[in-house]
C-alpha cells in the first residue's frame, strides 16, 4: 500500500516536472500542487523526519498568477537533505506563498541544524561534495532578470534562537508579479 501511494505520488510529481520544463513561466497553482507532491514523497520516505505546511495568502489568484517553474524545490531539497536528516527529533519545513504589493513573496524555512552545521556535515562526511543547487539557482535568477524590469530577488537568512544558536534557514524570494 505504501509502495503504491508513492508511485501515484510521483508518477504526478514527474508529470507535473515534465509538464512546467519546457515553459517559461506556470501558474502559481502548478507550482503548488509540485511542492505539495515532492513534500508528500519526502513524508512518505521519512516519515519520522518531517512534517510540512504550504500557505497561501487568501489575496492570492493562484490560477491567474504566473511564475517561473521549479523556484522552491531546490530549497526545500536542501532543507530536508542538509538541515532535517541530521536533526535528532522530527523538524518542520513552511512554505508560504504572500502577496506583498505588487510582488509575489515565496518564504520557505525549516528548523533544521543550519548552514553552518549542515556544511560541518558535509565535510566530514564527504569532504569532496561540491554543493550546486544554491548556484545553479541563483544563476537561473540572474537569466531570469536580464528579461525583466522587475528582478527576482533571493535571500538566505541563517535563522538563530534566543542563545544565538542556529534554528535553522529561512529562504525568502521575491518575484515580480505576473497574471493572466
Amino acid at each position: 500500500m505504501k509502495a503504491s501511494k508513492y508511485l501515484a505520488r510521483f508518477s504526478k510529481l514527474v508529470r507535473n516536472i515534465l509538464d512546467s520544463s519546457a515553459a517559461e513561466t506556470i501558474t502559481l497553482e502548478d507550482e503548488i500542487n509540485t511542492i505539495e507532491n515532492y513534500l508528500t514523497l519526502q513524508k512518505i520516505r521519512y516519515p519520522e523526519m518531517i512534517n510540512f505546511n504550504v500557505s497561501v495568502d487568501d489575496a492570492l489568484d493562484v490560477e491567474a498568477t504566473l511564475i517561473p517553474p521549479m523556484l522552491a524545490q531546490p530549497f526545500i531539497e536542501n532543507a530536508i537533505e542538509h538541515g532535517l536528516k541530521s536533526k535528532e527529533v522530527k523538524g518542520n519545513i513552511e512554505v508560504r506563498f504572500i502577496k506583498k504589493n505588487e510582488t509575489l513573496v515565496l518564504e520557505i524555512e525549516d528548523d533544521g541544524i543550519g548552514r553552518h552545521q549542515a556544511q560541518e556535515n558535509l565535510k566530514a562526511h564527504d569532504p569532496t561534495h561540491k554543493s550546486m543547487a544554491t548556484g545553479i539557482t541563483q544563476e537561473r535568477f540572474n537569466v531570469l532578470n536580464r528579461k525583466k524590469k522587475r528582478k527576482i530577488h533571493l535571500n538566505i537568512i541563517d535563522l538563530k534562537d534566543e542563545s544565538g544558536e542556529a534554528s535553522g534557514t529561512k529562504v525568502v524570494i521575491e518575484i515580480p508579479f505576473e497574471v493572466i
